[in-house]
């Protein structure tokens, strides 16, 4: 179910398995990575949570969208 942390790359669209878009890559941290969710907080989810089947430019979690607030994370932005 996971993928490596090297093929979620800054600026690559995030999609549910059930294929609805939450955002962008905003930024990628060891073990995790920032969606830039449109009209929304921006927010975090682990990179385990990637589904394998995920290729350049895209990433697919593993999850549905109406399940995506038992994935975020919270992370220390540094005050952002």
């Amino acid at each position: 179910m996971s993928m490596a942390p090297s093929n979620i790359s800054t600026g690559a669209e995030i999609y549910t398995t059930d294929g609805e878009k939450l955002g962008t890559v905003k930024a990628v941290r060891p073990g995790f990575f920032q969606v830039d969710a449109p009209m929304k907080k921006d927010y975090w989810l682990r990179d385990d949570c990637v589904d394998a089947g995920a290729s350049s430019g895209r990433v697919t979690v593993a999850f549905d969208k109406d399940r995506v607030d038992d994935f975020k994370q919270k992370m220390d932005d540094g005050g952002h």
